[in-house]
């Protein structure tokens, strides 16, 4: 009997020591899950696999806190910047023209270099520089259908193309060529040299278009996220997936 009042506030100690605790793991928790609900939507066109840079985000301390959602086309990217709460994306930087509710805030940079030229290449010496406006150039879009004819002829400056002919992976730009469905492709240094190993025939370089700046990290500025700056730390393995080799803070 004299026992049980003992045992009793004992009782009363266990579970008020378990309420707090339960208390603050479940603040700590919900803490945790805010942080983990920043979203992070990769478009890279480029012969790298969406499900490759998924998985080395995933894998890079950097992005510990965020969901990486990495997509092939733009259409799927697209879509999900519509349905997703999306906070912060991996882009070509033309998109951040033409998407102006996104900013850059980080330039991906290789060999120090922050932009390049995209090289416009042919397999028949006769489609030359000279014959572009007689031509159709196959592209990868990048930005929207409507927005890359824009961007194409930007590029390319006082030439125009008879038509552009767009698809959704770097892969199906060959096949174009060697099937004849278009006399120009549009690539990249890095994914030409990447793919030029499928080319039976030696591609030629036509014409290399205007500068244009490497892919960004960019933020939605009307979803307001915070933690962006762990993004500038990302790992050179990460970027190296990227085909890039550095990252630079955009000043805005």
């Amino acid at each position: 009997m004299n026992n049980s009042p003992t045992l009793h506030g004992s009782s009363l100690d266990l579970s008020g020591w378990l309420s707090r605790s339960l208390l603050v793991l479940g603040l700590t928790f919900s803490a945790s899950l805010a942080r983990a609900e920043e979203k992070i939507a990769i478009f890279f066109p480029s012969v790298a696999q969406p499900k490759d840079i998924q998985k080395s985000f995933e894998g890079d301390p950097s992005t510990k806190n965020f969901k990486v959602m990495a997509f092939g086309n733009f259409e799927d990217f697209q879509t999900a910047m519509t349905n997703e709460d999306v906070g912060f994306v991996v882009v070509p930087s033309s998109y951040t023209k033409y998407y102006q509710d996104v900013t850059p805030i980080y330039q991906l940079t290789s060999d120090g270099k922050t932009s390049f030229r995209f090289l416009v290449v042919s397999l028949a010496p006769e489609w030359n520089q000279d014959k572009i406006s007689e031509g159709t150039a196959g592209v990868v879009n990048m930005i929207g259908r409507e927005k890359t004819k824009f961007l194409v002829e930007e590029l390319i400056e006082n030439k125009k193309f008879k038509r552009i002919k767009q698809v959704s992976k770097i892969s199906d730009l060959y096949p174009l060529l060697a099937l004849g469905n278009a006399q120009y492709a549009i690539f990249s240094p890095q994914d030409l040299e990447a793919v030029k190993a499928e080319f039976t025939s030696k591609p030629i370089q036509v014409v290399k278009t205007i500068e244009i700046s490497y892919p960004v990290i960019g933020v939605v500025k009307s979803k307001k996220p915070k933690h962006g700056e762990d993004l500038a730390k990302l790992k050179a393995a990460t970027l190296k997936v990227l085909g890039m080799d550095g990252i630079k803070a955009v000043a805005n």
